[in-house]
């Protein structure tokens, strides 16, 4: 079950987590941002190319009613069409009525804590709406946790090795 309600916070925090916890990200999840988002060809991506792909090309819009700020409550919607999605699967693969039942109810009871929290996350003037200069800044931020070697493009060398761990694909 954990399998299925992952994507679906995933999904949800898509704006506000993509990059931010970049250093745990495996050698596969860079090599799929690359792979999706890399216009040129060139295996690298630029910041323009990481914008357009995670923002301005995303069908997942979380401004709902399109009036160029983000809000706690279309964050709310998209959370709960996205709870729809998952539980949509849930059944497909069959996990019991009472296991989703638990799953809606304990997404539902956290869909506004979480969104307060991704708001806050990007709104930097606190006026609770996320303007687009924020969640650019914020998306640059992102950007450049997954910059880890600072070149200006998210690429496979900036998949660091701790040390006496394997690069996991």
């Amino acid at each position: 079950m954990k399998k299925l309600i992952k994507p679906l916070i995933a999904s949800a925090l898509v704006i506000a987590t993509s990059g931010v916890y970049a250093q745990s990200y495996s050698g596969a999840k860079v090599k799929n941002i690359v792979r999706s988002m890399d216009d040129s060809g060139d295996r690298k991506v630029n910041f323009q190319e990481y914008f357009e792909a995670s923002v301005t090309d995303s069908n997942d819009s979380f401004d709902v009613n399109h009036d160029g700020y983000i809000t706690e409550g279309e964050i709310v919607l998209e959370i709960k069409e996205d709870l729809i999605q998952t539980i949509k699967e849930m059944r497909k693969q069959g996990v019991s009525e009472k296991d989703i039942n638990k799953t809606i109810a304990k997404e539902l009871n956290t869909a506004e804590k979480e969104a307060a929290r991704i708001v806050k996350k990007m709104d930097t003037d606190g006026d609770h709406l996320v303007e687009p200069s924020e969640l650019e800044a914020f998306k640059h931020k992102q950007f450049n946790a997954l910059d880890r070697n600072h070149d200006g493009v998210i690429s496979r060398q900036d998949i660091k090795r701790k040390k006496g761990w394997p690069i996991r694909q």
